[in-house]
C-alpha cells in the first residue's frame, strides 16, 4: 500500500461524491457502506475494471449503477485512473475511460469524471462540474467599495482575481472564445464594454461607440457577434455588433430603455427588458429586431432575462411586493414560476446544460440602534 496513492484516491472519490450529492439526483454509497452482502448474507464479490459485475448479487440491494475504479502511479508519479460505470438494472456498461493527471490536477480530473457519471446516468449531453463561475468580488467599506472581476471553479476552488480594483467593473460574461470574457468597465468617467484575455489579462474596449455601452451578451454560436445596449442621444437601444468589422446594427428604435438582451440558443430570437409599456417588462423579438412581443404579464417589474441553453425557458429577475424574485417562464410567457425570493436576489445565470441556475443574493442586515 502506498500512503500517497491512498491519499490521492480518497481525494478523488471525495470530490466525486460531493459533486454528485449536490445534484440531489444521486445517493452515493461507499463500498464499505451497507452493501457488502446480499439478502442471504452472502458477500458481494469484488469486481475490477477488466471484469463484468455479477449483477444478480446487486439486484436485492436496489443499486442502480456501479462505478469501478483502479488507481496507480506512472513512473513520473502522475495518477492513472481506469474507470467503468455499469447500469446495474439494464446490466450494461455506460462508459469505460482512462485518465492521467498530475498531482496539481486531481481536482480537475475529479470534476471531469463527475461530469461523465452525471451525463451517463442523468441522460444529459453536458455536465457542469468542470464549468467556471465568473463574478464580481466586492470588498471594503460602504464609502470606499472595491470591485474586482474574479473567476473560480464550480465548487468554489481555484479562485483567481482578473482585475486590480482600480476601475469599477460589473456584469462579466463568458465569450464563445474560451480565452476571453466581456465586462462593463467604468473608464474615463464612462461605462463601456471591454473584453479581457484570460491568459495575459489584457483588456480592450469593444466597438467604436462613443457613448455609454453596457449589458453585453455573447452570440450562442458565433464568436465574432455580440449583443449590447448603447445610450446614444440619451436613448438606450439594443445593438448587434460584428467584432470583425466593427459594424453595429441597431435592433430596437424606441424612446424607452431597452436593455439586457439575450439570444435564444439558435440565435434566431432575442429576449430583453424594456419599460416601453406598464413598467419594465420582458419582450421577445426576432434577430432582425422585428415581431416584438411582450411576454411578462404576472405583475411586477421584470429585469435581466436570460434564455436557457436548451431554449425551453427564460430566467429573469423580478421586483414585486417589496422583494426580489428569481423565476423562469416559457418563451411565450406562459408557465411563470418563482424559484427564489429574498430581500435582494438577482442576476440569474444558467449552467451549461440548462439544469441549474446560479444567482447573487444579498443579506438584509439590521443594525442595532443606540
Amino acid at each position: 500500500s502506498d500512503p500517497d496513492l491512498d491519499e490521492d484516491i480518497n481525494e478523488v472519490l471525495k470530490q466525486i461524491r460531493l459533486n454528485l450529492q449536490t445534484t440531489d439526483l444521486f445517493e452515493v454509497l461507499k463500498k464499505q457502506a451497507p452493501i457488502p452482502t446480499d439478502n442471504n448474507q452472502n458477500p458481494v464479490s469484488e469486481i475490477g475494471v477488466e471484469s463484468m459485475p455479477d449483477f444478480q448479487k446487486y439486484t436485492p440491494l436496489a443499486i442502480g449503477a456501479i462505478l469501478v475504479a483502479e488507481f496507480s502511479y506512472d513512473p513520473l508519479r502522475n495518477i492513472e485512473i481506469k474507470i467503468r460505470l455499469w447500469d446495474a438494472l439494464d446490466e450494461r456498461q455506460l462508459f469505460g475511460k482512462f485518465y492521467l493527471a498530475s498531482k496539481d490536477n486531481i481536482n480537475k480530473v475529479s470534476n471531469i469524471i463527475s461530469d461523465e457519471i452525471f451525463k451517463a446516468i442523468a441522460g444529459e449531453t453536458l455536465g457542469h462540474f468542470s464549468s467556471k463561475i465568473l463574478y464580481v468580488s466586492e470588498s471594503g467599506g460602504a464609502k470606499k467599495r472595491t470591485k474586482k472581476l474574479a473567476i473560480m471553479d464550480f465548487d468554489g476552488k481555484n479562485n483567481k482575481y482578473l482585475t486590480d480594483g482600480r476601475d469599477l467593473v460589473l456584469t462579466p460574461i463568458f465569450s464563445k472564445n474560451p480565452n476571453e470574457i466581456y465586462y462593463l468597465r467604468y473608464f474615463n468617467n464612462k461605462s463601456q464594454i471591454f473584453s479581457l484575455n484570460l491568459h495575459n489579462l489584457r483588456s480592450k474596449k469593444v466597438g467604436g461607440f462613443r457613448g455609454t455601452t453596457y449589458a453585453a451578451a455573447a452570440h450562442p454560436t458565433k464568436e465574432n457577434i455580440l449583443l449590447l445596449s448603447a445610450i446614444i442621444k440619451n436613448n438606450s437601444d439594443i445593438y448587434e455588433l460584428d467584432l470583425d468589422t466593427n459594424i453595429a446594427r441597431r435592433l430596437t428604435k424606441n424612446k424607452a430603455i431597452d436593455t439586457t438582451p439575450s439570444y435564444s440558443p439558435d440565435g434566431k430570437f432575442i429576449t430583453f427588458a424594456s419599460d416601453r409599456s406598464q413598467g419594465q417588462q420582458i419582450y421577445v423579438m426576432d434577430v432582425k429586431g422585428l415581431s416584438i412581443a411582450r411576454i411578462s404579464h404576472a405583475g411586477g417589474a421584470y429585469a435581466k432575462p436570460v434564455w436557457s441553453p436548451d431554449g425551453r425557458l427564460i430566467a429573469f429577475t423580478k421586483m414585486k411586493g417589496g422583494k426580489f424574485h428569481i423565476g423562469v417562464m416559457i418563451p411565450n410567457g406562459k408557465g411563470e414560476k418563482i424559484l427564489k425570493s429574498d430581500y435582494m436576489v438577482e442576476g440569474a445565470r444558467w449552467s451549461p446544460n440548462g439544469r441549474y441556475l446560479i444567482s447573487v443574493s444579498y443579506t438584509h442586515l439590521t443594525l442595532p440602534t443606540k
